[in-house]
């Protein structure tokens, strides 16, 4: 018996060994590394992974020991898996010094991954392959959790809707809404600049500099068709921009790709995730935890936190990801400390939860960070159950046009028959340069407001503080003398200074008039008729204090952020009429008014 035994035993230490090099092609033994804050970056091996149809990714993973048996945390990213990349590598010794085993992998197509990148359509079934395999190996304890943030925190939830037996939690920070929803077409505006940045640098799948390219965004204004700025813009065609401008409806690419609610009564695992109030993608981490709780088994194991944080800074509490350093400030709004959170410290509790059998985290399902009052408040589900909607109206004498105009916010419904114009001209639109200003974080932008295209409305100075948690949403009363044109919608507090500091997640706030009957249609407009719309501002906790005034913003472009709307209503792709220029009108209606509609939150209590 004992002899039979032992035949098992060296049995399976070969076929071990036998699997590890079949699965393994190219291992290495990497030689440790200086990290950018000085630390030593662990021994690591480099492995090929095969995937379900033959085609491997590349991965490292850290161990503290070889002979072990570890929990493993795992991130697939497709910015690359090297350092100095936008990735969670710089944390390898955190997780190894805390027992766990750290993966990260080139997604498929990215990177010295082979396949081909096809947007968002493998990341489920790669990831669910990837955790399977590592619970397989002889260094694995079989219990798998993921991180990431951005696009490996999406790709988690695609990962999760697979079920893979062995993932026993996830860590989603900083993700995008639906695809379409959020990028490339941010509520049918196409985001130009974002879709030629990620997809000719930030994406790592780019094997060669372009060239010929022309950097300058005021040369591309009048580049037609837009399909092909490509090529002119970073010196090279880019298939997925192609791809993107190909579908500007949702049509069954996106529905191919897209994550609905219902998908989310397929997860049942815990989740943990980090956003801000200034970060690009809050409305999709928010919109993902709201759907978790709402359709997936598990009731009690997701939480999310809301702090004073950018795109860059959520995942990490407001500190540096690369020098672990606090970030003092977002665009113009200071850090507090007690703003900061030890978010990777948080992130191995909820691991040693999930991973570990360790006591459940005490955290509530919601924190967030009230900025203006500068403190966290907890919740159970978000807006906050006593929050009420207040709307303000907008009115002026017709002279709403610009920082010095008489456009008014007020509380009092007005009885007026005056309306509002601007002309909107696409070869004349209000650009944003962010070599000077950060614009997608909560900065000053009076110097945004100074044009006649700009209609600009203010509230009275509040003598009590005002606290909104929740989303904003503006009515508006339009018509355009074009078949077709764009929105676009800023929120600000203005400081006793005079500063108008913009609120919200990202750059603005839009519509692309074609799709304000559904994103699956495009419907021109009718020349003069009034439209009554309504465009949602995303999510927004902040204080309004006393001696502040609550100011809004309605222009037609943000250029190069969103493409300059041309105004001819043909297709967004191929158009190569000449742009038109648009008389825009603002309505002021008494029983379908032109307004904010804001959440309220009366005597906030806030935590101790």
């Amino acid at each position: 018996m004992a002899k039979a035994t032992l035949a098992i035993l060296i049995y399976i230490q070969i076929f071990n060994a036998i699997f590890l090099l079949a699965t393994q092609d190219l291992l290495k033994d990497r030689k440790a590394k200086t990290t950018s804050n000085g630390t030593i970056e662990p021994h690591f091996l480099t492995a090929r992974v095969p995937m379900s149809d033959r085609v491997e990714l590349t991965i490292d993973y850290f161990l503290v020991s070889p002979t072990g048996r570890y929990p493993a945390i795992v991130e697939i990213t497709p910015y690359g898996r090297i350092l100095q990349r936008p990735n969670f590598r710089n944390e390898a010794n955190y997780w190894i010094k805390h027992g766990y085993a750290f993966i990260i992998a080139d997604a498929r197509g990215t990177g010295d991954s082979g396949g081909e990148y096809i947007f968002l359509s493998h990341e489920g079934k790669d990831g669910y392959d990837l955790i399977e395999w590592i619970a397989r190996q002889p260094w694995s304890n079989g219990r798998v959790g993921m991180r990431g943030a951005s696009y490996s925190g999406e790709n988690q939830w695609y990962t999760a809707r697979e079920r893979p037996p062995h993932l026993s939690c996830i860590t989603p920070s900083t993700t995008p809404a639906r695809p379409m929803h959020d990028v490339p077409y941010d509520n049918g505006a196409f985001t130009l600049s974002w879709s030629l940045s990620w997809i000719g640098s930030s994406l790592n799948i780019m094997k060669s500099p372009g060239v010929d390219a022309h950097s300058d965004p005021m040369t591309w204004l009048n580049h037609r068709p837009l399909r092909t700025l490509d090529v002119y813009a970073v010196g090279r065609e880019l298939p997925l921009y192609r791809t993107f401008l190909d579908h500007p409806t949702y049509d069954d690419f996106w529905h191919r790709i897209d994550f609905i609610p219902n998908d989310f009564s397929k997860i049942n695992i815990p989740t943990l995730a980090f956003t801000g109030w200034f970060d690009s993608t809050l409305t999709g981490t928010m919109e993902h935890n709201q759907n978790v709780r709402r359709f997936s088994t598990l009731k009690d194991g997701h939480f999310l936190i809301v702090g004073s944080y950018s795109h860059s800074t959520a995942p990490d509490g407001g500190y540096d990801y690369l020098t672990n350093e606090s970030v003092p400030k977002v665009g113009d709004i200071s850090v507090p400390e007690n703003g900061l959170l030890p978010a990777l410290d948080m992130t191995r509790q909820f691991y040693e939860w999930c991973l570990k059998d360790k006591p459940r985290p005490n955290w509530p399902p919601v924190r967030v960070f009230v900025t203006g009052s500068n403190e966290w408040m907890t919740l159970s589900i978000f807006p906050p159950e006593h929050a009420y909607e207040k709307s303000l109206f907008l009115i002026s004498e017709g002279n709403a046009n610009s920082l010095i105009g008489g456009g008014r916010l007020q509380w009092q419904l007005p009885i007026t028959t005056v309306v509002d114009h601007y002309r909107y001209d696409p070869n004349d639109p209000l650009v944003i340069d962010m070599n000077k200003k950060p614009y997608e974080l909560p900065v000053d932008i009076n110097d945004l407001l100074e044009r006649n295209d700009v209609l600009v409305y203010t509230s009275e100075m509040l003598n009590n503080s005002l606290t909104v948690i929740g989303n904003v949403v503006i009515d508006l009363a339009f018509s355009s003398s074009a078949r077709d044109t764009d929105l676009v919608i800023q929120l600000m507090d203005v400081m006793p200074d005079g500063r108008s500091i913009k609120l919200g997640s990202g750059f603005s706030s839009q519509l692309r008039l074609r799709y304000r009957d559904g994103f699956d249609r495009e419907v021109l407009m009718t020349p003069g008729t009034i439209y009554f719309v309504s465009i949602d501002l995303n999510e927004i906790g902040h204080t309004f204090l006393p001696q502040h005034r609550i100011r809004l913003a309605i222009t037609s472009s943000f250029y190069p952020w969103l493409s300059a709307n041309p105004n001819t209503g043909g297709p967004i792709a191929t158009d190569i009429q000449s742009s038109l220029v648009a008389n825009q009108t603002v309505h002021y209606i008494s029983n379908q008014p032109s307004r904010i509609r804001i959440m309220v939150v009366d005597n906030p209590v806030f935590d101790p």
